[in-house]
């Protein structure tokens, strides 16, 4: 049976809907539609149709929020996600200083949590392309055109959407790693250690959606998120992947208002070699491209490229200590440090949107975890343990969390015997083959 339907890949953007307008009964089609404006209902981005096209749409849209604001919502300032809910369909409006992100949608199924996630990770590809100074002139000018600015990177703004609907990284805020052995791991990680330069931020050893290795300065924060936005753009920008690459970019969790720089060099792929710097100078690129050179020649005379392929080409994998519990069709684990291991499974029956309304159910079990984190003592954070009737469940192991999917018809003894199974597998000895535990 094809496992395609239960792992998560990377969207492709192959269809234009620039045509399409709410003037049109084909633009109501569509199950959700995003739309990015200023505060002042000037159109930035639309997931289907043309920004000109739906501007007197968002303006009407713009009006009615912000009557709502008046005279439903006490206090806007402890508002994080604002829902407005009518018959069949929700609008959720996210607001982040001068801009505002509406999702509508009328599936009943959509998670309120992933629709935040997906909202706010927008947010940070928006940021990472105009920078935070969008903000400063739409405060001086609020009529400004930030669609301008956007450009030809509107793609990525379409990426982040489907990404952000249907990938675990952004809903967890995780990277997903590559499971390996220790000694491995170690090994690629004191290579990139040994090619540290003087003004690099940050080296990074991964695909477009896997995370090998990590070096970073020491008392240099280096955020999720970043490495989400880098593999986002190695996403949607393909040239980035063939040859070298010296380009300017803005990771919001280092600064929010300018660009660093990114080596980019996919030597072997899928896997490549980034390179962040602070130094734009020519003088900094050949010195990446030497540095590159020098871990490229390592790889080759320890025929690590080949071990890594292979990797690769074993993941998504299904535990061979699992194999018999044909119970279990699913898992995703979360490390405390922001980072997912996703395994596959053989489950039951053919759906192609079967990942996809696994993160939905997902998504709502980790909010209540998030909630009942925040407010419970500390027995109850290290015995959390819940499921509901669609065998959805989660449970808190020591240092990961697992979100698993059983059989609907499972008993509970079965179940409880299966969580134990999962939780073995993860002991903090064992952690080391599926997390990059040591990031210096």
């Amino acid at each position: 049976m094809s496992t395609d339907p239960y792992q998560y890949k990377s969207h492709v953007i192959n269809v234009s809907y620039s045509e399409i307008s709410p003037d049109i009964p084909e633009f109501f089609t569509h199950k959700r539609h995003v739309f990015i404006m200023t505060n002042t209902g000037r159109p930035i981005y639309v997931r289907y149709g043309n920004e000109i096209k739906s501007s007197i749409f968002l303006a009407t849209i713009n009006a009615i929020f912000q009557k709502f604001l008046l005279f439903f919502f006490e206090d806007k300032e402890k508002q994080t996600l604002f829902r407005i809910s009518h018959d069949k369909c929700n609008i959720y409006i996210l607001q982040r200083n001068q801009i505002t992100y509406i999702c509508t949608t009328n599936s009943l199924q959509d998670s309120e949590f992933i629709i935040y996630q997906m909202l706010d990770f927008l947010n940070t590809q928006l940021i990472s392309i105009v920078t935070d100074q969008a903000n400063v002139h739409l405060t001086q000018k609020p009529n400004y055109d930030l669609a301008f600015s956007v450009g030809g990177s509107r793609n990525l703004l379409t990426l982040a959407v489907k990404n952000g609907l249907y990938s675990p990284c952004i809903a967890f805020n995780s990277i997903c790693t590559l499971p390996m052995a220790v000694s491995l791991r170690q090994f690629i990680h004191n290579n990139l250690k040994e090619i540290k330069l003087p003004n690099i931020i940050a080296s990074l050893l991964l695909t477009e959606t896997f995370v090998i290795d990590i070096w970073r300065q020491k008392n240099m924060e280096f955020k999720t998120s970043d490495i989400l936005i880098i593999q986002s753009m190695i996403q949607g920008q393909g040239q980035l992947k063939k040859g070298e690459n010296w380009i300017p970019i803005c990771l919001p969790g280092l600064s929010a208002m300018g660009f660093v720089y990114a080596y980019i060099n996919f030597f072997e792929k899928p896997i490549g070699i980034v390179m962040i710097s602070d130094d734009n100078s020519l003088d900094m690129f050949e010195q990446c491209k030497e540095a590159a050179q020098v871990l490229i020649q390592k790889f080759n005379s320890n025929n690590l490229q080949q071990t890594l392929l292979s990797n690769l080409q074993n993941n998504p994998n299904t535990p061979k200590c699992l194999d018999k519990y044909t119970q279990i069709k699913h898992f995703i684990v979360k490390h405390n440090s922001g980072q997912v291991y996703l395994p596959v499974f053989q489950a039951f029956g053919v759906n192609n949107k079967t990942f996809k309304f696994y993160m939905q159910q997902y998504g709502e079990l980790y909010k209540d975890f998030m909630i009942s984190q925040s407010l419970g003592n500390s027995d109850a954070k290290q015995n959390y343990f819940v499921w509901d009737s669609k065998g959805f469940g989660i449970t808190q192991y020591h240092d990961v969390v697992i979100l698993f999917c059983f059989n609907e018809l499972i008993e509970f003894q079965q179940m409880v015997q299966n969580v134990h199974i999962l939780q073995r597998m993860f002991r903090t000895e064992e952690l080391g083959y599926y997390f990059v535990l040591k990031q210096s």
